[in-house]
């Protein structure tokens, strides 16, 4: 079978070929193929393939695949097809080798449309497709996509079915089934089929760079038809490079002739020029004065135009002169011709409208003078002379700063044109002192006083002498900036008037900064009123139009106000009253103290002794640095008071013995300056009453002590001694009593046991039965171990001392 499929190959060669120049399809490598169609290696056909190619489970599949399998036919190992010119190559067996498409990607494994993407986008001018259809004839639109992001329209393309259709360029291969074992091959010896399908680069996209060919599948009558398009080859293209040489014709003759070169393009090309009759080669000859079109034709029928002129020449010639050649701007120069070789006339001169032979110019700028003049056929003869306008230098140039202050310098810079050979004037650069510049410049110049200056600049260059620059400048003088203030140091919020005493100009800006002064009043140059609440340094700037001067700077010290306070240790005292004062003053150095009681003292904190009674106002005045005072005064501060003086008398009177029962004393109080009162009786008993009253109830010598004090607690006392109880002599004894309850008589009371502490007492009811017994002063309160006895008589026993007889008789207790 392979014997038989290359017989069929060799005849569609041969019946095929046409007598026209052989263009050579190369292979293209692309991207963009979905399926892998051919059974390349081993013996099972679904392992190494991807999708059937027809409604029937068919595929392709290679020799080598037959051979292993024991199968007839197979398309070549290498995947590379070749017919006469052309070649196309598939893509590896192993991988996506088809593009597989159908309408509407009904059928599986299809796509509805797809893109070839080149690996290495090329300028073409034919593409063709290696491809077939299965399951009839199948349609597809053809787009080309160029790197420029264009797009053209290469056709529609009829794809035949791989079956019985004509013309194809390859057959025989025979079709696989697509299974794992036990392949069937049919088709054999002529069918399957694939075919060549190709399309043109519109001549005007053919110097582009394709980037992709894209496949559109179009629906057909039978809508399970599929296409595989296998690979992709091409014509390379090569722009048309055209160039020409042209020889002009004599005037009044037509020996004037065209030859053009053309490479490139696609061969073969054919020539056509617009001569009567056409002239058919490159070169064109015999040709007089005119415009001539060659139309270039390539093997795809792309057109180029060409289109060059002839020009008559004249056998006389003009010779133009200019005298002088070169000018300076604003000069003249004759222009001159003359003729050779023939008669002329009408001489014309351009620019301008001059007319004849010699003319008069005054160009601005060096200019091409042409003549031209008509010789005896007609033709037109012209000559060229040039007259240079030699530059004329331009003195421009820039003074900065246009105003500075006395002292500084202006820089002065050219900014015109001039050439390395040009001479600067500068006038002298009115009387400036030069600091540095030669020449063109930069220069720095200084003024040595203020005032107005004009700067001239002028320029000579190879003869040409430039118009006058000016610049005018200015040269300020500076301003003084000196001030005083009339006091420093001031103290906290006191003022000072600060008054300038500089110079300025009418135009002069003051900056003042009085640091933190507050201004009370002026404005501009002063004088101000400022008050200084601490202390701050002034400043003053003077900006006088360029001018400027700083004043050495100033401090106003601004003491702070000292803090007068101070407090005692006591406000009242009775004299003589010592006085401690503690000052608690603040920002203060040295104090000055008026005490009231006519004593001054500049100690800080004093302590003083007040010896006559009176009420006194304190002043004190706080200084700072000697110069800043606060005061304080405080009316009424010290109260010193008369001291008390303590006094009485008693009745009965010191060292005079009374009686237990008459030893009540009377107290009389004749103390002075005082208010308060306390007695100290001398038995533990005490009074605050102004005058006192006491009972002592024990006999005894007692001292009595009167304390007296005044409302700020200063006191004195006085003890006068002594005060005699004794017992007394006859006891006086009740004889009746009633403990009923009632308060009244409710015991039996003998007050002058007080007196007689040892002494006892027995009381017996009328059986002689003992029914109280007391030691010393004992009431009886009618009972008898807690129980109330009757109403009756009853009878006592008193014994007041061993040497002293007892006393006896009766008591009555009532209820």
């Amino acid at each position: 079978m392979k014997r038989i499929f290359t017989i069929a190959l060799l005849l569609f060669i041969h019946t095929g070929t046409q007598l026209v120049y052989a263009q050579t399809f190369i292979p293209i490598p692309v991207t963009g193929y979905n399926a892998d169609v051919v059974a390349e290696a081993g013996l099972n056909a679904v392992a190494v393939t991807s999708t059937v190619i027809d409604g029937s489970n068919h595929i392709l599949y290679t020799e080598s695949f037959a051979a292993g399998n024991g199968v007839d036919g197979g398309i070549v190992n290498s995947g590379m097809f070749v017919s006469g010119t052309r070649t196309y190559q598939m893509n590896p067996y192993t991988a996506s080798n088809a593009l597989y498409l159908s309408v509407n990607g009904n059928v599986a494994n299809t796509l509805p449309a797809g893109t070839l993407t080149l690996s290495t986008p090329a300028m073409y001018s034919k593409l063709s497709i290696l491809a077939f259809g299965t399951e009839n004839n199948s349609t597809v639109t053809v787009t080309l996509n160029f790197t420029d992001g264009t797009s053209a329209s290469a056709g529609t393309l009829a794809i035949k079915d791989w079956f019985y259709g004509t013309p194809y360029i390859f057959s025989g291969m025979g079709r696989l089934t697509r299974t794992t074992t036990a392949h069937t091959v049919d088709g054999l010896p002529s069918e399957p089929r694939m075919y060549a399908f190709d399309f043109n680069i519109p001549c005007a996209e053919q110097s582009k760079l394709v980037r992709s060919v894209s496949f559109v599948y179009v629906q057909g009558p039978n809508t399970s038809s599929r296409a595989l398009i296998v690979a992709l080859s091409g014509v390379a293209y090569t722009p048309l490079t055209i160039t020409s040489t042209k020889t002009d014709a004599t005037c009044g003759g037509s020996s004037g002739s065209i030859a053009v070169t053309a490479i490139g393009g696609t061969p073969p090309l054919a020539y056509t020029w617009n001569t009567t009759p056409a002239q058919t080669t490159p070169v064109a000859a015999g040709l007089g004065g005119g415009i001539y079109t060659l139309s270039i034709r390539d093997g795809n029928n792309c057109t180029t135009t060409v289109t060059d002129t002839i020009e008559m020449q004249s056998m006389a010639s003009l010779t133009a002169t200019a005298l002088p050649a070169q000018i300076c701007a604003g000069d003249t120069s004759s222009l001159s011709v003359t003729a050779n070789g023939g008669t002329v006339s009408n001489y014309s001169w351009s620019p301008g409208t001059y007319g004849g032979d010699r003319v008069m110019v005054t160009p601005t700028d060096t200019t091409a003078y042409i003549v031209s003049a008509t010789d005896a056929f007609g033709c037109i003869l012209t000559d060229t002379v040039m007259v240079a306008v030699k530059p004329t230098p331009q003195p421009a140039f820039t003074a900065l700063p246009e105003v500075v202050c006395l002292g500084s310098d202006h820089t002065l810079t050219f900014t015109g044109t001039a050439g390395a050979a040009a001479t600067y004037n500068w006038f002298d650069f009115s009387g400036a002192t030069i600091h540095s510049g030669t020449a063109a410049g930069p220069y720095d110049i200084r003024f040595d006083n203020a005032g107005q200056y004009t700067i001239q600049l002028q320029i000579t260059e190879d003869g040409c002498v430039s118009t006058i620059a000016t610049e005018e400048l200015t040269v300020s003088q500076p301003p003084e900036a000196v001030f005083t203030v009339s006091k420093t140091p001031v103290c906290a919020g006191e003022a000072t008037t600060v008054t300038f005493s500089g110079t300025h100009s009418p135009y002069a800006i003051p900056t003042w900064n009085f640091g933190g002064g507050n201004i009370q009043d002026g404005d501009g140059f002063g004088p101000y009123t400022v008050v200084y609440p601490r202390s701050g340094i002034i400043t003053l700037r003077i900006q006088d139009g360029v001018c400027a001067d700083t004043a050495t700077a100033l401090e106003v010290v601004a003491i702070p106000l000292p803090v007068a306070d101070f407090t005692t240790d006591l406000t009242t005292g009775c004299a003589p009253a010592t006085i401690n004062f503690t000052n608690n003053s603040q920002l203060a150095d040295s104090y000055q103290w008026t005490l009231g009681d006519g004593t001054q003292t500049n100690e800080k904190a004093p302590l003083h002794d007040y010896t006559v009674p009176g009420v006194y106002t304190v002043t004190m005045t706080a200084i700072a640095q000697g110069q800043c005072t606060s005061t304080i005064t405080k009316p009424a501060l010290i109260s010193i008071l008369t001291p008390p003086v303590a006094s009485f008398t008693a009745a009965p009177g010191e060292n005079v013995p009374v009686e237990f029962k008459n030893g009540t004393f009377t107290f009389n109080n004749t103390s002075q300056f005082a208010r308060n009162y306390l007695w100290d009786f001398g038995d533990g008993q005490s009074a605050d009453t102004e005058d006192a009253q006491h009972k002592y109830e024990l006999p005894g010598s007692y001292r009595v002590t009167l304390y007296a004090g005044n409302e700020i607690g200063c006191t004195d006392s006085i003890s006068h001694a002594w005060y005699i109880v004794t017992p007394d002599l006859v006891l006086e004894i009740p004889n009746a009593f009633s403990p009923n309850g009632d308060g009244m008589n409710d015991s039996w009371n003998i007050d002058g046991l007080k007196a007689r502490p040892q002494a006892t007492t027995e009381i017996y009811n009328r059986w002689g039965q003992i029914v109280f017994t007391g030691i010393g002063y004992t009431p009886w309160d009618g009972t008898r171990r807690g129980q109330p006895l009757p109403q009756g008589t009853y009878y006592y026993v008193i014994k007041t001392s061993a040497d002293e007889k007892p006393y006896t008789g009766w008591v009555a207790l009532l209820r």
